[in-house]
């Protein structure tokens, strides 16, 4: 069966992990053929050229773009497949043109964050697929609440590969708090730096320090908010790091997202990583944590709330310990395996 991966992302963020992922399964398994359709300069080319994963190169990162279209168009004719399945907004429009003009396979879309769809083409576009599968079941309501018929939608959790990932202990001469994300509005890394402002007042904290380990546009705005805050001199902004070099180094993850989120991979990965989790109560995010099961749950852009829950933690180590048995149960319903054998039925269920 032969399966055509699009993507147009420009940066290594989780989408582009999971179509790494979902690749490595199909090139490896009996009866799939994968093919992956991405930008010559796209983050996944080196991954995907290491594990001698047939891909081609797109000209370029945009869906509109006349060349972009016709290349499609023509890997579309030469490769035949039978699924082409989309993995971000541009790809989608890409793979919906593409259905429109050459109606010869089924299209799945992946959506993978709970934003609603905007009317004309931005929603079109998906209802032209044969399956929708949102990465939580808060994004499939979001979905059907916007028009795609429920029917065509299903709930496919992004996973992890949790042998990537290190439990070696954790030996720091201060506490390292975390946090590892897009510097942008949907991750709330605003909140955790005026959470940070608070834990400066408790008299139950040891000395800490905060890394926050990722780029992007509001990079400048949080230096600001720290700087205004007084705490320049125990936040390090390390730019964009790997997140499997930085979770060793932290003794508790903050994942402080506002909105947007879809199924958040650093959640598992702190599971993964043995780092006990602290996450918003964002719908998608409960669907993953356990309150003081694999994960402590503060209400959403409520800063003094996460501060009382570091707090907590850092002075409970039962609670702590707990948190991360419960997270490395929990990791393993999350794993890369288990996504791409429910993505390979569902290809195998559309061939009817």
């Amino acid at each position: 069966m032969k399966v055509l991966l699009l993507d147009l992302g420009k940066i290594m963020r989780g989408g582009q992990r999971q179509v790494y992922y979902l690749a490595r399964a199909l090139h490896r398994a009996e009866r799939f053929e994968p093919l992956v359709a991405i930008p010559g300069d796209s983050p996944l080319k080196p991954l995907l050229t290491a594990d001698g994963i047939p891909f081609t190169e797109l000209p370029g990162h945009t869906d509109y773009n006349p060349m972009n279209i016709l290349r499609v168009l023509g890997i579309v004719k030469s490769f035949k497949p039978d699924v082409v399945h989309t993995n971000d907004a541009k790809g989608a429009s890409l793979g919906a043109m593409a259905k429109k003009l050459r109606n010869t396979f089924r299209l799945v879309h992946s959506r993978r964050v709970s934003y609603r769809l905007k009317p004309g083409w931005s929603k079109n576009k998906y209802l032209l697929g044969d399956v929708m599968v949102a990465v939580s079941r808060e994004i499939q309501e979001v979905l059907v609440d916007c028009g795609v018929p429920e029917e065509k939608t299903t709930v496919i959790h992004s996973g992890i590969d949790p042998a990537m990932y290190t439990t070696e202990s954790r030996q720091h001469p201060v506490l390292t708090l975390g946090a590892v994300g897009a510097l942008s509005s949907q991750k709330g890394f605003e909140v955790l730096i005026e959470a940070l402002a608070h834990l400066r007042k408790s008299p139950n904290m040891p000395d800490w320090q905060c890394m926050i380990a990722g780029e992007g546009p509001l990079q400048q705005d949080l230096k600001r908010q720290a700087e205004k805050l007084n705490l320049a001199d125990s936040i390090l902004f390390l730019g964009y790091r790997d997140s499997r070099e930085v979770l060793p180094e932290i003794n508790i993850l903050t994942v402080p997202s506002v909105d947007g989120e879809g199924s958040n991979a650093v959640i598992k990965e702190g599971w993964a990583t043995r780092t006990p989790v602290i996450t918003s109560d964002l719908p998608s995010n409960l669907e993953l944590v356990t309150h003081e099961r694999d994960g402590l749950v503060f209400r959403n852009r409520d800063a003094a709330d996460l501060a009382a829950c570091i707090v907590r933690l850092v002075n409970d180590r039962e609670l702590s310990d707990r948190l991360v048995s419960g997270g490395a149960e929990s990791v393993t319903g999350y794993t890369d395996v288990k996504m791409a054998d429910r993505y390979m039925a569902l290809y195998k269920g559309l061939r009817g």
